[in-house]
């Protein structure tokens, strides 16, 4: 199992990677005006970190995320995939 902490500087270089920066992500600030009350992790970023941590390739996926995930989080991927555990701030 590996642990990942989402801070805001990966977050930020992925939005980089991706070109997506939504405040939504970025700006605590703009983020804590919305429903959600806090910067959360791009989506495409949980996404890439499991493919990473495949050890053969995925199949063809069907994502849904049941919550958003805050930034400053730390991610359980575990090695049989496609599980994630969230432990939230």
């Amino acid at each position: 199992m590996t642990a990942i902490r989402l801070d805001p500087e990966m977050v930020a270089a992925w939005a980089d990677v991706v070109n997506d920066h939504n405040p939504l992500h970025l700006d605590p600030a703009f983020a804590a005006r919305t429903r959600f009350g806090h910067p959360i992790v791009h989506g495409s970023l949980l996404v890439a970190l499991l493919c990473d941590a495949a050890s053969t390739p995925l199949p063809p996926l069907r994502i849904r995320f049941r919550a958003p995930i805050p930034v400053g989080s730390t991610v359980d991927i575990p090695d049989g995939l496609p599980q994630l555990e969230v432990t939230p701030l």
